[in-house]
């Protein structure tokens, strides 16, 4: 018992460790963002909201949480829907390759975000020409570039959810109301996708989340007209000390504490009404 208690220990104080690891730069820049300093100082000196003031009427950062709003919907409603369709069809598809398929299409997980984002650069820039066509081009500093570039990016994690969900559902039910007379889409629509929700939903978010603090091929991609917050706020850590960046950073955390709280409560309902069903 021993061995096994020691064991426990720790891998708790080693787990404990690694949290607070973790922790340590959120327990740093949220309360300088409360701080009556001009200054990004430590310790903080007083207790203020003055720099939330300066951050919600700033005519700047509001148009940098639009340009991130529009750019992060449209990125994952993209993702989504072409992460459902590779879903289906890596799940219900038989072909030769789809081992190699799957591995391209899970790829952005694994090659680095500056390879990436180096050559959406140059296609976005000039272009890229298959045969008559020209693929790409004059598309960067726009919202639709960064939309486009922002959903290949994010891709696996659609695909990865939708797939989860996919191997779960029983083929006997789309079965059942295809022979009841349902079309193909009918029993997509009133069958499978009722089942896979929570996976598109989960898809989704993820896919929002990725684009929402994404910062290497948004650097490469925006301008000064069209410019997301991680890029804002990268830029203003340069020209300035102010704790303004400290208190866009913990606006960005709370948000992304809201949605990651949001997806768990949700996922705990679907288990509890899994189990009681």
């Amino acid at each position: 018992m021993r061995p096994k208690f020691f064991s426990r220990l720790l891998f708790g104080v080693f787990g404990v460790m690694v949290c607070l690891f973790l922790a340590a730069p959120l327990l740093i820049v949220v309360p300088l963002s409360f701080t009556e300093a001009r200054e990004m100082i430590w310790p903080p000196v007083g207790f203020d909201f003055h720099w939330y003031d300066v951050v919600l009427s700033s005519s700047v950062w509001q148009s940098e949480v639009v340009s991130s709003l529009e750019v992060g919907i449209g990125s994952a409603t993209l993702a989504t829907v072409l992460g459902l369709f590779a879903a289906l069809g890596l799940v219900r598809g038989r072909f030769v390759g789809k081992r190699l398929v799957s591995a391209l299409l899970l790829s952005p997980l694994i090659v680095p975000t500056v390879v990436i984002a180096i050559g959406m650069f140059f296609v976005w820039t000039f272009g890229w020409q298959i045969g008559p066509i020209t693929v790409g081009g004059n598309l960067v500093g726009t919202v639709l570039g960064l939309i486009l570039a922002h959903a290949v990016l994010n891709l696996p994690f659609p695909i990865i959810m939708i797939t989860a969900s996919l191997v779960t559902v029983d083929r006997n039910l789309e079965r059942a109301a295809a022979i009841m007379g349902a079309n193909p889409p009918m029993v997509f629509l009133r069958v499978t996708a009722p089942l896979i929700r929570v996976g598109i939903l989960f898809g989704f978010v993820f896919a929002f989340l990725g684009s929402w603090d994404e910062f290497i091929v948004a650097s490469f991609l925006t301008s000064p007209a069209v410019i997301t917050i991680p890029v804002g706020l990268f830029n203003e850590v340069k020209l300035s000390i102010d704790p303004t960046a400290a208190a866009i950073s913990t606006l960005l955390l709370a948000v992304t504490s809201l949605i990651l709280g949001f997806m768990l409560f949700r996922g705990k309902r679907q288990l509890l009404g899994d189990s009681v069903q």
